[in-house]
């Protein structure tokens, strides 16, 4: 007999009636150590639209798609959610004395229009999971394994009902940051053209991640203070310009590829609470191409230098040339 994977919804039935939101949890059975996940949610979007996805509870620590904002927009659009991740370690199945938590792939939150626009009258909204969903086993190969995918079915209410809100509440409630986290360099030819990168990831276990944010501050600006220009700085044009954080996802490529720059990650939950990370990158890791580059100014610099003297000199010749001329005459 085969092992396989149970992937389903929690709960699978219910009911919801206009204006509602409803919390479904994307669960796991295993009979098999798997260390991968990609999954493609199937929703009647005409009734259902995705509101969040949260994934503090869940057992996969690295996310390769996570729904953000854009993402969850787009599934609204076309009824599909697509997200996948993996845990490095492997799942291998619940903790015996488990309380029902620790197989939680993600909790989606949807809800239901108060007023429903659509060309097909609905009394059941069913989710499923789409062929293209699979789970790899954690052995080494990216071994496929067996999945057995099931549906959720809730019947449509024409009133409201009352339904616990306890993801509103959950987030109200929230006032612990993000769980810490690293900062990783990495430089290899299959990511970014073999230019340097940074890795982060952390998980909120109360509301959920939001986002993140990155600022990158040059020697030329610290600690909120522009640096005063060197003379030879000026010469050249350079300019300070102040650094701004900026929304970005993980993996993300590095604007100062001198890797000069102080790094700052910022990792926000969706209640507001902020983990800051800082990483200096290591001279050794700086390319030395960054040496050359200094070099190459320092030439050019000593040649403009050398080429003023040069006609300044000219010019003088000239000058008392002019003189001795005057003068004998």
């Amino acid at each position: 007999m085969s092992l396989a994977a149970d992937l389903y919804f929690d709960p699978e039935v219910g009911t919801i009636g206009p204006g509602n939101k409803i919390a479904i949890d994307v669960k796991i059975d295993v009979e098999a150590c798997i260390n991968a996940l990609e999954a493609d949610l199937s929703f009647p979007n005409d009734y259902l639209q995705v509101v969040d996805f949260i994934v503090g509870d869940s057992v996969l620590a690295l996310w390769v798609d996570q729904p953000d904002s854009e993402a969850i927009k787009e599934a609204n659009e076309n009824g599909v959610l697509h997200f996948s991740g993996g845990t490095p370690g492997g799942y291998c199945g619940r903790i015996p004395g488990d309380p029902g938590k620790s197989n939680t792939i993600a909790r989606v939150i949807f809800s239901l229009p108060s007023l429903i626009v659509s060309e097909v009258e609905r009394s059941k909204l069913n989710l499923s999971f789409l062929p293209s969903t699979r789970v790899l086993l954690n052995d080494g190969f990216g071994t496929e394994d067996e999945l057995i995918t099931k549906i959720a079915s809730y019947t449509y209410s024409n009133t409201p009902i009352e339904i616990e809100d306890n993801w509103s509440e959950q987030i109200i409630s929230d006032n612990i940051a993000p769980e810490p986290f690293v900062i990783e360099l990495r430089r290899d030819k299959s990511m970014f053209n073999n230019q340097s990168y940074v890795i982060f990831n952390t998980i909120d276990k109360q509301s959920g991640m939001d986002h993140y944010e990155i600022l990158e501050i040059g020697h030329e600006y610290q600690e909120g203070v522009a640096r005063e220009l060197k003379w030879w700085e000026k010469l050249l044009n350079k300019d300070v310009i102040k650094p701004e954080w900026k929304v970005v996802k993980s993996p993300y490529l590095l604007e100062d590829q001198s890797l000069e720059s102080i790094i700052r990650v910022k990792a926000i939950d969706k209640a507001g609470n902020e983990r800051f990370v800082e990483y200096i990158p290591p001279e050794s890791k700086r390319p030395a191409e960054t040496s050359a580059v200094n070099y190459f100014y320092l030439v050019i610099i000593i040649v403009f230098f050398l080429v003023l003297l040069f006609l300044l000199l000219i010019i003088i010749k000239i000058i008392f040339k002019k003189y001795d001329k005057e003068k004998n005459n």
